[in-house]
């Protein structure tokens, strides 16, 4: 019998390198235990035959005290028969594993797959334990269709091209913006290049959005002609004397003269103003010259697009070949089908959705000011295609693990006066489109909201009254300070009790809960029901908009999380495909097959446009997100995504309240901030940060206070040159023995075959007959004679691979031990000695020009 191994206490990194030449060196080819792991041998006797071996595994500790992390590591027994030097492991089934580095890889690689299967099917039985509620809602929301108008698709306009209903109301909307257009041009005043850039230079500060002084907005064409509360109408076509607008910018006004401060119109502004309701005050609704549709791009464009906005990376040679092998009138559906059908969906969402939800877990400290790693709930909802209304009742409800990916790990929001207030602005804006900052400390002064809605819906989210303290509110003495009327209102006073309340009574009545809800007593599931009610057209018109800014480029309503800021582009088709969305189970794959599907998804790119047009006419080159960039570098190219586990404590030795793991990350959602308290050299992770440094160059952010629904994606200086030169593109770019394109270049082909290989790899097209002739020229010379023969090498003495760790990192070695890591990360895999050098250097070359070029950062 052997003893439990029991790690060490938390040494607070006062432990020594020198405790890792304690390994077990069991023979030639017997695995190091990695960190984390502990290790005990004895030699035993036996007779032979089948034998009972127990394997007791013990996680955590005492309750009521810190746990220990519980993760399992590399739990095995392994044995080896005197007289030999192999090891395997012990198997019920009586199958050989030998307890190798190949052979544990092999292992756990089945393992995992089997384990992913395993839990796949465990959460089916789960949410099927509670389908009763769930069908009850379904049937809620199918009645809810047939009590309600459904939304009618329109004609499609003669010559518009269409694959789907989509097509019609986009069409249906082109023609009409054309005949608005044509009938605009009979005046001598652009609307757009004159009359618009005045509007928001002298009016659009107090007569904008939804929150407007004398309830008149300007900013949308019905609002300015019907006028606001006082004056009557804003704009009346052809009378200037009987438009309000008029005679407010007048000197006439007096002291009533708009606008209020600054400077007033001047005469010439005046005379514009009126020229132009003169001739008709023609107001277009689109800056548009050409309103003809671009046509479908071609196959190969329609494949890396689709591809790209599926599974975030390029299709690959096999996907590409078996796409063209489909009949043409198939083989885009067919395609769609697949992409949408591949788990690699659910890598494709989750930065997005790490964003909205502000998923900012931190491995170090991980109660300080952060969130605990909700990312692998999220993660399993997007992979089993999880009704959007179930995703979000079960985010509401906050149960689950904090610390190992339930969403018990969203309520988590340390050093914070009101946490549940912060996850309220988080819930607000990504279901409702309601932007509550503001409103978290005084009334928005931009936005309809109050401080007390805000603390009313995190009352909900409490299940009880909330007090507001005095940290939550803007001081009155500072209101005041000069005399001067305050921008900003505060009408709830610190020290007030809130009781729970739905703020969006607006949008639906609070009663609907009462039907809903699984348990109507707990505010937090009428939350919860009010949220995700059908009834609650607001949060499927949120949901199905998402959806559609992904994949188009451009919301139809343009800022996604805050629909006070703009109006729908097209609300009928927001509508109808709102109710799309509630009569498929809130199946998000659903809505974006129906997109996919559409010729309006599915146009050629128009290379003038710098975005996407309102009308979505045609679609602009669309900027790559940082993680599609990254991933698709790595996934094209075969080159190892081989980085660090995210964690400073791997070797598992603190307790779960002072540090957690990420796990090892194979794609670049599993990322996260690698800061420490200190920025302590010996505990960087610098390959992990190689790749950050890539993906925060590109608007990814490493940690996320707030959330956000739109990143930055203006192109800067660093993005080409961190590219070119950063330490990532070695490894992209140096042909090692790990690379998937030493491997292609060893294969039996020409020259030409080679290159067309390598651009359907990087680019999912053929190369243009300039760019094979330059290439083919390029690596023709030492093309016959690239491949070398490897004499075999020396057998080394196997060494165990040091680590440093929090345990150890106040070790004077750790320091030299990191910086060493650190030179090997930057110098990245040595090169292959499969390929002649000098050739293995022009492969080097064209790979690294391909790499580079803008087809990389855009979507077709």
């Amino acid at each position: 019998m052997l003893e439990t191994p029991f790690p060490g206490r938390d040494t607070g990194g006062h432990g020594k390198l020198s405790k890792q030449d304690e390994y077990l060196d069991l023979g030639p080819d017997f695995r190091f235990a990695p960190p984390g792991n502990r290790e005990k041998w004895v030699e035993w006797s036996t007779k032979g035959g089948e034998h009972f071996v127990v394997l007791e595994t013990m996680v955590g500790g005492p309750a009521g005290r810190n746990l220990r992390r519980p993760e399992l590591g590399e739990t095995v027994v392994a044995w080896s028969p005197e007289g030999s030097e192999s090891w395997q492991l012990v198997s019920p089934r009586g199958e050989v594993i030998p307890y190798t580095d190949e052979g544990w890889s092999d292992y756990r690689a089945e393992r995992e797959a089997a384990l992913a299967e395993t839990n796949a099917l465990n959460r089916e039985l789960c949410r099927q334990r509670n389908a009763s509620f769930w069908n009850r809602r379904r049937s809620a929301a199918e009645q809810w269709l047939r009590e309600t108008d459904a939304v009618a698709v329109p004609d499609l306009p003669s010559g518009y091209p269409s694959q789907n209903p989509i097509d019609h109301f986009i069409g249906h909307r082109i023609a009409q913006a054309a005949a608005e257009s044509d009938g605009g041009s009979v005046g001598t005043v652009d609307y757009f290049d004159e009359i618009q850039p005045l509007l928001e230079k002298k009016c659009y500060d107090c007569h904008q959005g939804s929150e407007t002084k004398g309830e008149l907005r300007l900013d949308r064409r019905s609002d300015a002609f019907a006028g606001g509360e006082l004056d009557g109408p804003g704009i009346v076509s052809g009378e200037p004397l009987d438009s309000s607008l008029i005679f407010r910018v007048g000197h006439e006004a007096g002291i009533d003269i708009m606008p209020p401060k600054g400077d007033p119109l001047s005469d010439d502004e005046i005379a514009l103003l009126t020229r132009w309701i003169e001739e008709g005050a023609v107001w277009p609704s689109y800056d548009v010259e050409d309103f003809e549709p671009m046509p479908l791009s071609d196959d190969r464009t329609f494949l890396r697009r689709l591809a790209l906005d599926t599974v975030g990376v390029p299709p690959s040679e096999d996907e590409i070949a078996r796409f063209l092998a489909d009949p043409s009138i198939e083989r885009r559906n067919h395609a769609i089908d697949r992409y949408l059908d591949d788990p690699r969906w659910a890598d494709r969402w989750m930065g997005y959705w790490q964003d909205i939800l502000a998923e900012n877990p931190n491995i170090i400290n991980p109660t300080l000011n952060n969130t605990g790693p909700f990312r692998w709930w999220i993660y399993e909802s997007l992979l089993d295609n999880k009704p959007l209304d179930l995703m979000v009742t079960e985010l509401v409800r906050l149960e689950g693990s904090e610390r190992f990916g339930g969403p018990a790990g969203f309520a988590t929001a340390s050093n914070n006066d009101v946490p549940m207030a912060a996850k309220g602005i988080i819930l607000s804006s990504a279901f409702m489109g309601v932007e509550m900052k503001c409103a978290r400390c005084h009334d928005a002064p931009a936005h309809a909201s109050k401080q007390e809605d805000l603390f009313a819906l995190a009352a909900m989210l409490n299940r009880e009254p909330l007090t507001v303290p005095k940290t939550s509110s803007v001081p009155m003495d500072q209101l005041h300070q000069g005399g001067r009327q305050p921008l900003i209102e505060v009408t709830l006073k610190p020290g007030s009790k809130v009781a729970p309340g739905w703020p969006f009574s607006d949008q639906v009545s609070p009663e609907v809960s009462m039907d809903l809800a699984e348990n109507p007593e707990d505010p937090r599931e009428r939350l919860a029901a009010l949220l995700t009610a059908p009834q609650n057209t607001r949060f499927a018109e949120v949901m199905v908009n998402r959806i559609w800014s992904r994949l188009m480029g451009r919301g139809l309503v343009e800022t996604v999380g805050d629909w006070e800021r703009a109006d729908p582009s097209h609300p009928d088709l927001l509508a109808w495909l709102a109710r799309e969305l509630v009569a498929s189970g809130y199946d998000m794959k659903a809505i974006a097959r129906l997109i996919l599907r559409s010729h309006t998804w599915q146009r050629a790119t128009d290379s003038r446009l710098t975005e996407t047009s309102p009308l979505f006419i045609s679609p602009s080159p669309r900027r790559l997100e940082a993680e599609q960039i990254v991933d698709s570098l790595f996934s094209a190219t075969g080159a190892p995504f081989d980085l660090e586990e995210v964690s400073l404590d791997i070797d598992s030795v603190r307790v779960m309240s002072n540090s957690i793991t990420l796990g090892v990350p194979r794609r670049s959602w599993m990322l996260a901030s690698t800061s420490n308290e200190r920025d302590r050299p010996s505990l960087s992770l610098p390959r992990i940060q190689a790749v950050s440094s890539i993906l925060e160059t590109f608007g990814w952010r490493s940690s996320r206070q707030d959330p956000t629904s739109e990143r930055e994606v203006e192109a800067n200086v660093l993005q080409p040159a961190i590219l070119a030169n950063g330490t990532m593109g070695v490894w992209l770019t140096r042909l090692s023995d790990r690379h998937a394109v030493t491997e292609l270049a060893m294969e039996d082909q020409s020259v030409e075959r080679l290159i067309e290989r390598l651009y359907a790899r990087l680019l999912t097209r053929e190369p243009s007959v300039s760019e094979l002739d330059r290439y083919v020229a390029w690596l023709t010379p030492g093309y016959e004679r690239r491949i070398q023969e490897v004499t075999a090498k020396p057998t080394q003495r196997r060494e165990p691979v040091r680590y440093v760790s929090w345990s150890n990192h106040l070790d004077g070695a750790a320091n030299t031990l990191a910086q060493e890591k650190e030179a090997e990360a930057r110098a990245g895999d040595p090169p292959t000695d499969r390929l002649d050098p000098e050739w293995r250097l022009r492969l080097e070359d064209l790979l690294w020009a391909l790499l580079n070029s803008p087809e990389w950062i855009y979507s077709p």
